[in-house]
């Protein structure tokens, strides 16, 4: 049977070739993948060779649309860049809001791959199901913003993915935009666009595919509409008014912000006086008017304004990991330029997590000695408003010293010989949420295939220290309690909600919808409702198994040795004052709890790597078939 409520349709095109095709998509593979990183996952595994070079025409680039993207349930419309890491040399992929997803396959596709790599710029039009190549060589050069503004004035009604100088010039920290600051901001797929002289992608169309029960649709959304009212006295409208802005006072007066490029400590060295000029309600005084991303009753971004010394700023308010690592993490109080410093990125294409921690990277360097006036152009002092726009300016333009820093922290600190200060697993940058606040997140930043990712699922979002575990939908057995510095059975139920969370992002639903709407989502009801597959909860568990493992089985085969990502020693060293003072997290203790993960999920404890039986039972020997023998029994 048919799978409804998507096309059925991927675009492929060779930009070294010109080719285009659209390839049609099997039922089963939408059954055992879904959409978003399942079904990218799957298209790349299956079309890119073995060692190809992240920065070379062989990478294979998706943007993949969220399996119920296109039927307007709330909080859905999310999609993922895919491809394979210039940083980790793994899996990459990304994950972004905004709403070229639905346009996508209202457009007539549910994702578009391209591998290869163009002589000039051009960019890659989707319309009405029709894929054409285009000349960008007038675009080369532009910011995000730029870029956006003419493509929109060209083709009417459309919703475009771009690059800008940063991934032009191949920053590997580089990030994909869409609406003016919605990224898909890790792994450096920027930079892999940009490689391939590809400045865009847009969709022009409005024909949606058509759902299996219209009815029931229309009544799973009126249901979620109306738990959305009676929940809404806190949880809506803290998000509304705030989105993850609402955490930055109480992240750095609890320790979860890392502070002087992990070295610092919150209470001390940033402190109360600093956030009464810079914290969270000062952040909020921009607002315009709220912004919403696809199918979005919440509206957790807002528009703003501010004339900021350094220039006038009309973008996106700040979220939580710029506005810490631009302000707190560099001991920076002043608002001007951690908004500026944010939009920077927004119109360069960088991701706001790893330039941050580039730039107080940098800044440790100067403070030592290893870098000098004469290697930047100008002072490093922590808490130096100027010094960190100018250093995101150089960045976003890979001038001078930002050339290097662009590169990540881990490449970086190898031309540096600074090696020691540079924090970050397997060569992605961490965020701005530490472990020894949050233990959980070691499981996360040091087992997943893209690794230091909080977004990854696991336990510490999940209710970790509480009375009770939850998850985005039924798993069919309770998780109980997971206290924070227990770390016994952590791994197990990480696993578990890791499996949880790659199903939900492949159907492309917001990872806060089910802390607004449902603590559990009806996810095999909604699924059942737009294509038609059914699906018991055991079965959706299985189908992010299969996902995430599919995802280990290209580090696998790229070489990735996931034993070796570790978190750096700074982020372990115990602190001797302050509200993480006394907390005792070891490497060991990182290592149990990977190694129960790993276990939980069927993959060797000791290595990391899926187990021949596990992919075997997956349904996976198949399409892994090229690294079977490379698998422990």
């Amino acid at each position: 049977m048919a799978v409804k409520g998507v096309n059925g349709v991927v675009g492929f095109v060779n930009l070294s070739t010109g080719e285009v095709k659209k390839v049609q998509v099997p039922a089963e593979v939408y059954r055992n993948f879904l959409g978003g990183y399942g079904l990218g996952a799957w298209f790349v595994y299956r079309h890119m060779q073995r060692g190809a070079d992240p920065l070379g025409p062989g990478n294979v680039l998706g943007i993949v649309s969220g399996l119920l993207n296109a039927a307007g349930i709330p909080m859905t419309g999310r999609s993922a860049a895919v491809g394979k890491s210039p940083l980790t040399g793994g899996w990459g992929d990304a994950n972004a809001g905004g709403r070229f997803g639905p346009k996508l396959m209202e457009a007539g596709l549910d994702a578009i791959f391209v591998t290869g790599a163009a002589e000039k710029p051009v960019y890659i039009l989707v319309e009405n199901g029709n894929i054409y190549i285009e000349n960008a060589s007038d675009l080369w050069g532009k910011t995000t913003r730029e870029t956006e503004d003419e493509l929109r004035r060209r083709h009417k009604g459309s919703q475009a993915v771009v690059i800008g100088p940063a991934g032009e010039r191949l920053q590997l920290i580089a990030a994909i935009i869409n609406e003016y600051g919605r990224a898909y901001g890790r792994s450096g797929l920027g930079a892999v666009m940009g490689s391939k002289k590809l400045k865009a992608i847009v969709a022009v169309g409005d024909k949606k595919p058509e759902v299996y029960d219209r009815e029931m649709v229309r009544q799973q959304v009126m249901e979620m509409a109306q738990m959305l009212r009676t929940t809404r006295a806190k949880a809506y409208e803290i998000w509304h008014k705030y989105g993850t802005i609402y955490t930055l006072d109480s992240s750095v007066m609890s320790g979860d912000t890392p502070i002087k490029n992990w070295a610092g400590i919150g209470p001390r060295d940033y402190g109360e006086k600093n956030l009464e000029k810079f914290g969270t309600n000062t952040v909020i005084r921009d607002n315009v008017k709220p912004y919403a991303c696809a199918s979005c009753p919440v509206a957790c971004g807002a528009w703003i304004r501010r004339a900021t010394r350094y220039g006038v700023v009309e973008g996106h308010r700040l979220e939580y990991e710029t506005a810490s690592l631009f302000g707190p993490a560099l001991l920076n109080a002043d608002q001007d330029s951690v908004v500026y410093a944010g939009e920077l990125c927004n119109l360069y294409g960088l991701d706001t997590i790893s330039t941050g921690n580039v730039v107080g990277f940098a800044f440790e360097l100067y403070e030592r000695g290893i870098l000098t006036e004469r290697d930047v152009g100008f002072p490093l002092r922590w808490g130096d408003p100027d010094a960190v726009v100018k250093l995101v300016e150089l960045i976003g333009k890979a001038e001078g010293i930002g050339k290097v820093l662009g590169r990540g922290v881990k490449k970086a600190a190898e031309i540096l010989g600074a090696g020691q200060y540079a924090m970050h697993v397997g060569g992605q940058e961490l965020p701005a949420h530490h472990p020894q606040y949050l233990p959980g997140l070691a499981i996360a930043y040091t087992g997943d295939p893209t690794p230091a990712r909080h977004t990854a699922g696991g336990v510490h979002w999940w209710g970790e220290g509480g009375k009770r575990l939850w998850a985005p939908f039924d798993l069919g057995q309770d998780l109980g309690a997971s206290p924070k510095y227990e770390y016994g059975d952590k791994g197990r139920k990480a696993a578990l909600i890791t499996m949880a969370v790659q199903v939900e992002n492949a159907l492309g639903f917001c990872q806060f919808s089910s802390a607004v709407i449902y603590r559990t989502l009806p996810y095999a009801d909604l699924i059942y409702a737009v294509t038609g597959m059914k699906f018991t909860p055991e079965e959706l568990l299985k189908v992010g198994h299969r996902i995430q493992t599919l995802r280990q089985l290209f580090n696998v085969r790229e070489g990735v040795n996931p034993r070796e990502w570790r978190l750096p020693r700074r982020v372990l060293e115990p602190f001797p004052e302050g509200p993480l003072a006394g907390v005792r997290l070891t490497e060991k203790d990182v290592e149990r709890m990977r190694a129960q993960y790993w276990e939980a999920l069927g993959w060797d404890p000791a290595t990391g790597y899926p187990r021949r039986a596990t992919v075997q039972e997956l349904g996976l020997a198949e399409i892994a078939a090229d690294v079977l023998d490379l698998l422990p029994p």
